[in-house]
């Protein structure tokens, strides 16, 4: 009850936040950016949206080559991505539902919760390689900034701040995986389920060339989630630069992180993308028609692909098929 009460206040913050951003714009404009769409723009925003999710998803892949099919890997983070935005779960909730989804897809559990643990923790350290990519981007334009720019040293310190946390935890999970089972919300069976996860999690670490891979991979995802929002500026009719758009969503994803606590980045999201579009010269009201834009997307796509994994929960509970 406690905890249920905790995520509605915090839910409510990000409301308010979002009423207060809303407040400041000029809902013509917005609407006005949106109209320029159409039904062939949103559809091609979801179909960019769905290349990106398998570029997110192929650094899970070479934790997973040897069992897990590509498929699979795509369901899991399509079920993890849909989860956390659209329903009132922290981005931790989506990442237990997405190792929930490869344990119905036919992964041992205790493989399935490390891969996941592992995956999370490479796809941080690219994301912090991604953070850097986009300050370097935006440095520039940042310093420009009256209000930004005097604070570019503590933004730039918070990033390497962040990439030192990242193998921190890397490291804690090696030598205590308690802190990773309590972080992500996983609790393997006591016993012997917990001795095969903390072993099938070893297993993973000690694989350098896939951790490699994976990190690598990962980071053109993040890069690739640039080039995704260098497609809505494009059909929303704003051109805007790549680099540009990488920089944008960079400091943006840096943001739903820090903000990691408040479900679907419900406000965080909106007030990101007008205040970071403004420093390349969008109006505000541009950057909330794009975090509108997304958040059709992510509705448009995560309410089936819910509405499916709940079927196959219906058919595992009923003795039916698993995912595959």
């Amino acid at each position: 009850m406690k905890t249920l009460l905790i995520r509605l206040l915090v839910l409510g913050l990000g409301i308010l936040l979002l009423f207060l951003v809303l407040r400041q714009m000029n809902p013509a404009a917005v609407l006005q950016s949106l109209s320029r769409v159409g039904w062939f723009g949103f559809a091609v925003v979801v179909i960019a949206g769905l290349v990106l999710t398998a570029c997110l998803s192929s650094g899970l892949y070479p934790l997973l080559s040897d069992t897990a099919s590509l498929r699979l890997v795509f369901a899991a983070r399509q079920v993890r991505d849909s989860a956390g935005d659209i329903l009132p779960f922290t981005q931790l909730g989506g990442i237990a539902l997405g190792m929930r989804v490869l344990a119905l897809g036919g992964i041992a559990p205790a493989r399935a919760m490390a891969a996941g643990v592992v995956d999370v923790t490479t796809e941080l350290m690219a994301q912090a390689l991604f953070i850097l990519i986009g300050l370097a981007l935006a440095g520039s334009a940042i310093q420009a900034d009256a209000r930004l720019g005097p604070y570019f040293g503590w933004l730039v310190t918070a990033a390497v701040l962040f990439c030192v946390g990242v193998m921190v935890f890397a490291f804690l999970q090696l030598v205590g995986s308690r802190m990773a089972e309590k972080f992500l919300g996983v609790h393997p069976r006591p016993g012997r389920g917990t001795a095969a996860f903390r072993d099938a999690l070893h297993h993973l670490y000690r694989q350098r060339a896939r951790i490699a891979l994976s990190i690598g991979l990962h980071l053109l995802g993040w890069c690739a989630s640039g080039l995704w929002l260098w497609v809505v500026f494009r059909v929303l009719g704003k051109p805007i630069a790549p680099a540009s758009a990488i920089a944008i969503q960079s400091l943006l994803e840096a943001l739903r992180s820090a903000t990691v606590f408040i479900p679907a980045a419900v406000g965080v999201q909106e007030a990101g993308y007008a205040a970071l579009g403004a420093l390349f010269g969008f109006a505000p009201e541009t950057g909330v028609a794009v975090s509108l834009l997304r958040r059709g997307r992510d509705i448009a796509v995560g309410i089936p692909v819910l509405l499916a994994w709940q079927a196959a929960e219906a058919r595992r509970i009923g003795g039916g098929a698993d995912v595959a």
